[in-house]
């Protein structure tokens, strides 16, 4: 199995749980990577988007002659055409590249909610005389990082639109699609490492949330209509605002979603239910554990090279290769916790991510 990502460790580790050997493309081949794939190519990659040319140069170096099938996560979402270099030579575990260039058009993706009743924030195509309350995004961003304060009169280039900004609690919903019928993985809850000038730059996750039923009901609908209207196939996560008994749909990342890790067992294998579902299939269900799991990245606070003699606590995730230098508020790696409650396991992540961080930046 070939399988890309900017991250592409949670997936390659479970694709090799379900028996696949893998090859990996990725922006970091960290160590756990590495430990994990047959071989690791590092892909360039800027402005949401991978270097499409050094992409299908790396693939001219793979033998893929034996290989089933290509699986993706987050990277390509602004990037559909590449998906469809790729799958002259491979079969997509995934959507197909016209289904992710249909989310990703904004006023298109929008208008569909709007003819199906799916509530979301406000959006603008067009410049605003008065910019308060509003934030400017990419078109197939991915981690926050591209979610900005909108100004006044600003222009909007291509690929990008304004959303009114909602209050509320980001939540996620991670599900096997079949291609008209989804079941359920799992909630999460979602918080954000702030910096000047990224307000919404990602900072962790944590699954199993605490939600009230009718919200897990109604994100499980929108979730459906979604899922008739663009055929969506293999596992999809809905992203949401929630406050107070509401909740606004955000968007569809319509691929491996890195949530697979706060559920991922040797028991329950979800890169498996991923191909099973992208053929139709989805009575083959893994039981699912109750306990939550909560991923947090740590940023770098300086400029930093990882020290040759680092001894990395067993709870720490995408490790950096030795003496890698990494520039201030890049990512680092991924801290990791559990426990019984959501709440537990989100405190001793947080907890973890300052131990892990004064240990870095004495």
């Amino acid at each position: 199995m070939l399988i890309a990502a900017i991250s592409s460790r949670p997936f390659v580790k479970a694709a090799v749980t379900a028996g696949y050997a893998v090859v990996a493309l990725d922006v970091f081949a960290d160590v756990d990577t590495q430990r994990s794939a047959e071989q690791v190519y590092k892909i360039d990659y800027a402005n949401n988007g991978f270097d499409a040319k050094h992409f299908e140069a790396t693939l001219d170096q793979i033998d893929t002659s034996d290989m089933q099938g290509f699986a993706y996560g987050s990277g390509f979402e602004a990037q559909p055409d590449l998906l469809e270099c790729i799958a002259k030579r491979l079969p997509l575990i995934g959507n197909a590249p016209e289904v992710v260039r249909k989310l990703k058009d904004a006023p298109y993706f929008f208008g569909v909610l709007d003819s199906l009743a799916i509530p979301h924030p406000e959006v603008s195509f067009l410049l605003l005389a008065n910019a308060e309350g509003w934030i400017c995004k990419e078109e197939g961003g991915s981690g926050g990082a591209h979610v900005l304060n909108a100004v006044t009169n600003q222009d909007l280039p291509k690929g990008q639109y304004f959303q009114r900004v909602i209050d509320g609690t980001p939540i996620s919903m991670l599900f096997a699609a079949n291609g008209t019928e989804i079941k359920v993985i799992g909630f999460n809850q979602q918080w954000v490492a702030p910096i000047a000038g990224k307000p919404y730059r990602y900072g962790g996750i944590v699954g199993n949330a605490n939600l009230p039923l009718a919200i897990k009901q109604s994100l499980q609908e929108a979730a459906k209509k979604i899922t008739m209207a663009f055929g969506l196939r293999g596992l999809n996560s809905l992203d949401v605002i929630w406050q107070s008994g509401q909740y606004w749909v955000l968007e569809i990342n319509p691929r491996l979603s890195s949530t697979l890790d706060l559920y991922q067992s040797k028991g329950s294998n979800l890169f498996a239910l991923h191909v099973q579902a992208v053929s139709g299939d989805l009575s083959r269900f893994p039981v699912i554990s109750s306990r939550s799991k909560a991923r947090n990245v740590l940023y770098a606070a300086q400029d930093v090279v990882i020290p040759e003699d680092l001894v990395w606590p067993d709870w720490v995730a995408d490790i950096p290769m030795a003496l890698t230098e990494i520039p201030q508020h890049q990512p680092i790696c991924t801290v990791l916790a559990e426990a019984d409650l959501a709440v537990e396991a989100q405190a001793l992540v947080v907890e973890r991510l300052d131990q892990l961080s004064a240990l870095l930046f004495k």
